[in-house]
């Protein structure tokens, strides 16, 4: 499966990664569920390695993983 974006779509997407990870950090320091805190700890440890991938781009030969997200000429794989 490969998801299409334009420059400015794939700019955008990192910024609401962004803004949720900033979020979620405000949520995780206003829960008081143990419960609760600990899935979104998880929750966030793996939007940040979402954001991760999203920083590195690689030329589109390159790509080699399952899902891929292609960004004119660029590809994020995510599998």
């Amino acid at each position: 499966m490969d998801l299409v974006l334009s420059k400015e779509d794939f700019v955008l997407l990192k910024k609401v990664m962004e803004t949720y990870i900033s979020d979620l950090r405000m949520e995780i320091a206003n829960t008081d569920s143990f419960d609760w805190r600990q899935r979104m700890h998880e929750d966030e440890d793996r939007a940040k390695a979402i954001l991760e991938r999203l920083q590195a781009p690689q030329p589109a030969e390159a790509a080699g993983a399952k899902f891929q997200i292609l960004v004119e000429g660029f590809v994020v794989g995510l599998g």
